[in-house]
């Protein structure tokens, strides 16, 4: 129940978060992402957000969940480093496999993360935050 109330918070703040126009993110700065993403195969980049059992990663054409491994937990609390406040969003940049969930009830893939490259907060903040 509570992983559904999450989600369904989630979504539209990523979404909404997604349509914002970045003007800091220029077009070769997405061309070398897509181009690094390509070579390597599984750099993926994007907004990743977490609460303390289930993370969410969002690019911008798919959401997938997270597996909560060591990684995922490193993730996390690289993270909570940079802000602690809950449902903020992070840019990341990571070596990860792309999986067919086996949970039915969730998102249809996920995201085995491998390593960590960058995590930094995102550009523009439009968070959401319950405790103000």
């Amino acid at each position: 129940m509570m992983k559904k109330l999450f989600f369904l918070l989630v979504i539209p703040v990523v979404f909404l978060g997604s349509c914002k126009p970045d003007s800091k993110t220029t077009d070769a700065e997405e061309k070398s992402m897509a181009l690094e993403s390509n070579s390597e195969g599984n750099t993926i980049s994007g907004e990743f957000i977490y609460t303390d059992s289930v993370a969410v990663f969002n690019q911008k054409d798919a959401i997938y969940g997270v597996v909560m491994n060591a990684k995922a937990k490193e993730l996390i609390a690289q993270a909570a480093e940079l802000n602690s406040e809950p449902y903020t969003s992070f840019e990341v940049t990571l070596k990860a496999d792309i999986k067919d969930n086996p949970d039915q009830e969730a998102w249809p893939q996920v995201i085995d993360i491998q390593s960590i490259i960058k995590v930094k907060p995102l550009s523009f903040d439009d968070s959401l935050r319950l405790n103000k």
